[in-house]
This record gives structure tokens, C-alpha cells and sequence, in this order.
């Protein structure tokens, strides 16, 4: 399966609905609970509390604007002497207020986090999770609007979507592997697996794959069992976790694991603007011996 053509036409339709006209502050733009967060006056002391939203202020050319971040492995380097508020699971309200940031990017409910600093009246924005390479550009505009550089939004969409559509190009005509992303924390449970609403599933399409668990909702665990009988010809995991996998003496006779085609990829790049850097490791995994 390939779906180029409807990468185009959703790439075409996303730019033709993009934010504009939002350089005039006050602006509203919308968050995960589907609330519109009302923004005063353009932010320029911003804290990053996930390594997303820092890849992105520093791909739209506005680093300078970052104050802090959480800290976490998948930061950028050009974050790398700012302070930290702290993990990206658990930040330091307290730390935070005292940076007196006007804007805080990535807060949510279930930490406290978002209540505390809305009720000390700091703007806080955190957007829907990503679902797609879709979703992905419409969080890098979403966070260009709140920025007030929509132009430089579109502009990285633009570029990230030219890197997708050439690389998928390459792929045009080469044989459908079977394939798995699966996310094996432990080499004694069951991974967990990439389904067919999956970010990490839509690049296996585009790189001319096949995801043997594209019928599962969301990211659930699987068996060992269940892994043999469908048995991927090529399995994605975190760098960190290949010898999870590797090592298992219950999957020594997957195809994957046979033949030395379980390969590290940071799930970082994949739902990031390094997505298409992703996909590109994706099809060198899978056709690397399909020339």
C-alpha cells in the first residue's frame, strides 16, 4: 500500500485551512481538552515542558525565546545550557513561577502542573497528542500562531512535507515487508505494539511496509505468542530496547530476530520534526536487502 497521493492532498489541504492573520495579539488558539486558550501579548519568555515543543520553537528560528525546559534526554542540544524546571513527568511549579515566564508549553491536568500556573495567570498551551504526520503540522502551526510567526510555520511544514514525499518516492515499486514497532521496556514482558492509529504505523506504510499488528487500537501489549505467529520480517524499537528484544529466547525465531533486522529508532523523531529523518531510517530497515 502506498498513500503518497493522499499525503499530497492532506499536505495541500492543511496549508490551504494554516493560521493566518494571527500576528494581532490578543489570538486564540486551540488545546488538548479542545478549549481555546486565549493568548494576551506576543510570548517571549517561554518554558518548554516537552522536548517537542523545544524542537519546534527551535526549528521555527525563535530559540532565544525559550527560558527553561524539562529535563529530558530528547531535548535539542541548542537547549543544552538553559536551566531545567525539573523531569518532563514531574516539573517544579515553584521553579517555574519563579523564571516569570508568559507562556508554558506542555503543562497538563493530571500532574497539577496546568491548574497551578493558569491560577498564577501564566498562558499555558499544551496541544492534542499526535496521531499522525497531519497532526504533527497542525502542532507546529498551532505553536507558530501562539508565537506570532505563522509564515515560518507554513514554511517548516513545508519543508518537513518535501523530505516525506521524496523519501516515500524511493519506495514506489519495491516489495511490501512485513513489519512491527514494538516498544519492549523489559526482556521479561510483553512489548507493547504500534497499531493501525499510530504515527509509527503510517510511516511503515509510507516506507512500503506492512504493520502485522495494524488492526490493534492505540499502542496495546502483546503477547510473545502472538508476535511468533505473525512473525515480522523487520521489528522497530527504541535504540535503548533492542536487546529486549534481541535477547528474548521466546522470539529467537522471528524472522526479525533471525536475521538481524531489529532496528533502534528513537520514538522522539518519529512524532517530532524529525519525522521525516524517521521515515527514512524506517525504509533503509526495511529494504535494505529488497535493492
Amino acid at each position: 500500500m502506498r498513500i503518497i497521493g493522499t499525503f499530497v492532498g492532506g499536505l495541500s489541504l492543511v496549508l490551504a485551512s494554516s493560521i493566518v492573520g494571527f500576528a494581532q495579539y490578543p489570538i486564540s488558539v486551540t488545546d488538548d481538552r479542545g478549549q481555546l486558550v486565549t493568548i494576551e501579548s506576543q510570548p517571549v519568555r517561554i518554558v518548554s515542558l516537552n522536548a517537542l515543543y523545544a524542537q519546534i520553537i527551535v526549528d521555527l528560528g525563535e530559540g532565544e525565546r525559550l527560558i527553561a525546559v524539562a529535563e529530558s534526554d530528547d531535548n535539542p542540544v541548542e537547549v543544552d545550557d538553559l536551566p531545567t524546571v525539573g523531569p518532563a513527568f514531574a516539573p517544579n511549579v515553584e521553579v517555574i513561577l519563579g523564571l516569570e515566564p508568559d507562556m508554558v508549553l506542555g503543562a497538563n491536568d493530571w500532574g497539577g502542573e496546568r491548574p497551578a500556573l493558569e491560577a498564577a495567570g501564566v498562558s499555558v498551551l499544551t496541544t492534542p497528542w499526535l496521531t499522525s504526520v497531519v497532526s504533527i503540522f497542525d502542532t507546529i502551526q498551532t505553536i507558530a500562531a501562539a508565537l506570532g510567526v505563522e509564515q515560518a510555520g507554513e514554511l517548516l511544514v513545508g519543508r518537513i512535507a518535501a523530505q516525506l514525499i521524496e523519501a516515500e518516492a524511493e519506495v514506489l515499486g519495491k516489495p511490501t515487508v512485513s513489519a512491527a514497532f514494538l516498544y519492549a521496556a523489559s526482556s521479561d514482558d510483553p512489548p507493547y505494539a504500534a497499531g493501525g492509529d499510530s504515527i509509527e504505523n503510517e510511516l511503515i506504510l509510507r516506507s512500503g511496509g506492512v504493520n502485522v499488528f495494524a488492526e490493534l487500537v492505540w499502542s496495546p501489549q502483546v503477547s510473545f505468542e502472538e508476535i511468533l505467529s505473525r512473525n515480522p520480517d523487520v521489528i522497530f524499537t527504541a535504540p535503548s530496547q533492542v536487546a529486549n528484544i534481541t535477547s528474548n529466547p521466546f522470539l529467537r525465531s522471528v524472522a526479525a530476530v533471525l536475521h538481524g533486522r531489529v532496528i533502534g529508532i528513537r520514538a522522539s523523531t518519529v512524532a517530532s520534526t524529525q519525522v521525516a529523518d524517521a521515515l527514512a531510517a524506517i525504509i533503509a530497515g526495511l529494504h535494505i536487502v529488497n535493492p
